[in-house]
Order: C-alpha cells, then structure tokens, then sequence
C-alpha cells in the first residue's frame, strides 16, 4: 500500500480557493507528494504518465482528465506556510504554490511535466514533523469535509493535551475550518452540519469514532477521540528504545552480527512485541549505570512497564 510522510506544513496548510468544496484537489496534493518523495524530494522537475497519476487518485477513465487538470491549475493557487527560514531569512508567513508549470509536450501527450516550487520544497525539509497518509484510503472519500477530518485526525491524535492519556483532542475555529473545507459558512451549525457529514464518512471508510461540539465560549469546534495504545506489548518507552539498543550493542560483547542495520530492525520489533528475554536486565542497566537511577523507581509492578524519566 501507498503511503506518504505529509510533512505537517502540507497538512496543516489549506487550498484558498476550491471548485464546489471538491475534494480531488486534496488528493491530488497527496498523489503528487508521494510521486515528490518517490523522486527524490528535491526542486528538479519529474515526469509523471497521465496513466500513474489517474491511478494514485483512484480514477479509471481518460474522462476524469479535464478534472484532474482543473485540479491542478488549483494546485498553482498559492496555500499557506508558516514558521521557516529561506536563503538565511526567517519567514513567520509565505503564500506560495505548492506546483510550479506543469507541461504537457506536443510529442509527448500521455504524460506531465511537474516541478515543486524552490521555497516549498525548503520549508518542507525544514519541518521535521509529518503525518503518515495512505493513497488508497484517502481515495476513498468522496467529501472534502471527510478527508481534511481524517488528516487532522492522523496529525493530532496522539498529541498530548489536557484532556489527559487516552483521550485525543484538537479545537479549530470556525474561520479556520472555512478556510481548510473551503466553504463560507458564517452559522456554527451550518458549519456542524459538513462537520458530521465527513465524520460518518470517516466512520464507513475507516471505521474510527471521531465527536466534534461547537465550544459557544471559546467560539471553538472540539474535536475527540479514544486513543488506542499503539504498541500495546511494549514495556519501556517508545523514545527510549533506539537509546537502549545502542546500549545493548554496546555491552553485549559476544555478539555476532553481520548486518548491523537488519540485527537494529529486529531487535526493535523483538522490543516493541516484548519479545527481547534480555530486556530488563539490560534496562535495568541502563537506569542504573548511565544515569544512576534506581530501575524500581520507574517500574509498575502491577503492568510490568517502565515509565520515562
């Protein structure tokens, strides 16, 4: 399956202008990304056969062309970055393309030629953050409300919040959301009404339970959902893992390894299924001798799990 880092910029961008709230343009975004990533993630221009493009955005006719090209000419509208520096500057606000000329040659017709613009490209690389996005789901949806939901869902839902372990949240104001669904709603419950139109959908193609309310105080729509633990089996934290394989490879001497890069991907995968016998001596050695911690300061007994320090 297809699946695309979306780096967050992208994400948590919007197209200012859009034909009837049309969803296509959005997955033509993510389409075109992933072929961005495929060729290697710099400024020089690709090619990209009609045929492969038709495919990544889920359509089988040479009839949905003359959409996808109205797709693209949006595509060259400019979408909002923020937070990144260019060529020495720092830029807090830049309005840009996310597509420079796309061309068809004469000689050539069955295929385009793309290019990313430069500044788009750096604020990217910049952002460390992402949001992994598969094509085939996204292709799914038939309502715009439904896929920007879902990519907001993928991008905060294990982000901490008040609301505690367990439990993800993210409120949006209802000018934002105008501007990421493309719409010009001035009611809240206009707006509730889409809201709830991309949440079932979002149910029927994914099966995830999304709730949103409109906060009258905050003047804000709250978005929910339950947070399933994701590597249920793991009993040390997620970002002590590569710290504790270096450990491990560090003070188990009579190892024998000849691919070190294989012998890492296993070992993390044997952690993440609690399938490493030689886990908790080895961590209870890392706490203990590289930060002179006391190992059952940091274990529950009850879970058998180490807590972060």
């Amino acid at each position: 399956m297809k699946k695309i880092k979306k780096h967050n910029t992208l994400t948590d961008g919007y197209i200012p202008i859009t034909l009837n709230n049309a969803v296509l343009p959005d997955k033509l975004i993510n389409a075109l990304y992933w072929k961005f990533e495929e060729n290697g993630a710099t400024g020089e221009r690709f090619n990209m056969s009609m045929a492969e493009l038709r495919t990544l955005l889920g359509l089988k006719s040479t009839k949905e062309d003359k959409r996808i090209y109205e797709a693209i000419k949006l595509l060259q509208t400019p979408i909002q970055l923020r937070d990144f520096s260019f060529k020495g500057q720092d830029i807090s606000w830049m309005s840009a393309p996310f597509l420079c000329a796309v061309i068809k040659w004469k000689d050539n017709e069955n295929y385009l030629s793309l290019q990313v613009d430069e500044m788009t490209i750096e604020a990217l690389k910049q952002k460390a953050g992402y949001t992994p996005i598969e094509l085939e789901i996204c292709n799914k949806f038939r309502t715009k409300y439904g896929l920007k939901i879902y990519e907001m869902y993928l991008r905060y839902y294990s982000l901490p919040n008040k609301e505690g372990k367990g439990v993800g949240k993210i409120s949006k104001s209802k000018e934002h959301l105008n501007k990421i669904f493309g719409t010009t709603y001035k009611a809240p419950s206009d707006m509730k009404r889409g809201i709830d139109r991309g949440i079932n959908e979002i149910e029927k193609i994914t099966g995830e339970l999304i709730s949103c309310f409109y906060h009258k105080a905050e003047k804000k729509f709250i978005f929910g959902w339950h947070q399933k633990e994701k590597y249920p089996n793991l009993r040390i934290p997620y970002e002590r893992i590569d710290e504790f394989i270096e450990w491990y490879l560090m003070h188990k001497k009579e190892l024998k390894i000849h691919s070190i890069l294989k012998y890492r991907v296993g070992l993390k995968k044997k952690i993440l299924e609690d399938k490493f016998d030689d886990l908790d001596s080895f961590y209870r050695g890392m706490l203990k001798w590289k930060y002179d911690l006391n190992p059952n300061d940091f274990f529950d007994v009850t879970t058998g799990k180490y807590r972060n320090f």
